[in-house]
């Protein structure tokens, strides 16, 4: 059995998660990661059609110009600085699963002592 200071932990471990959860910074932070995310792949296309058209102006074909971008140091920079924002995104991502899975398990801790305590044996003074 569990006593007042485990409850009292358990308490403070849902009103953090609670607070974290509906933190407006930490839920447009959450939506900006998960927009991220869903399109990383159209952002990469993007950049790519932006290197390779530069290459295609000059008449080469569609192939030599995709591997011309490909090489060039400009498109490598700034996909290096798209894959660290992917990285970032699923950093937060996971932090705010972290978070509510925090907090659910803190939930069903409480409930499940809450249940305990209803059945425990009444003692007499």
């Amino acid at each position: 059995m569990t006593d007042y200071s485990d409850v009292t932990a358990i308490q403070k471990r849902l009103k953090t998660a609670s607070s974290e959860l509906n933190n407006p910074a930490s839920i447009s932070l959450y939506a900006q990661a998960r927009q991220v995310i869903s399109y990383d792949s159209d952002r990469r296309k993007n950049l790519l059609a932006r290197y390779t058209i530069k290459y295609l102006k000059q008449g080469e074909s569609a192939t030599a110009a995709e591997a011309m971008a490909r090489a060039d140091e400009s498109y490598q920079a700034e996909f290096n600085t798209q894959s660290e924002e992917l990285q970032t995104a699923e950093g937060v991502i996971a932090k705010r699963r972290g978070t509510e899975t925090s907090w659910e398990s803190a939930r069903s801790l409480l409930s499940f002592q809450r249940e305990g305590f209803r059945h425990m044996p009444e003692t007499e003074a």
